[in-house]
């Protein structure tokens, strides 16, 4: 997350199946786990996005794992709990500006 937050970006959120079809696009269909902006922030909440809104398990077609931890990483189509200090590869986001 500070990475992310140091180049003017966030940890990546998805909002649908297509916006994770597309990341995937991009990384062709990748092999390893990387970090979104998805956690338990504290325990006994719900799975929440870095932007404070609830993981919507209808709208995206992949399941949640029943990993450890409390930090979200995305391999392929599917989303896995690790501990949040895993050495892992983070994927960041930023808004689209105007031109």
């Amino acid at each position: 997350r500070e990475d992310c937050g140091h180049r003017g970006a966030a940890l990546v959120t998805l909002r649908d199946q297509e916006e994770l079809d597309s990341i995937n696009e991009s990384l062709r269909k990748p092999g390893r786990y990387f970090w979104i902006g998805l956690s338990v922030p504290l325990p006994g909440m719900g799975w929440t996005w870095l932007n404070g809104s609830s993981l919507e398990r209808g709208r995206l077609l992949q399941h949640l794992g029943e990993g450890q931890g409390a930090c979200a990483a995305l391999k392929g189509n599917r989303i896995d709990p690790h501990e949040c200090d895993a050495g892992l590869q983070w994927i960041c986001q930023t808004e689209s500006a105007r031109i």
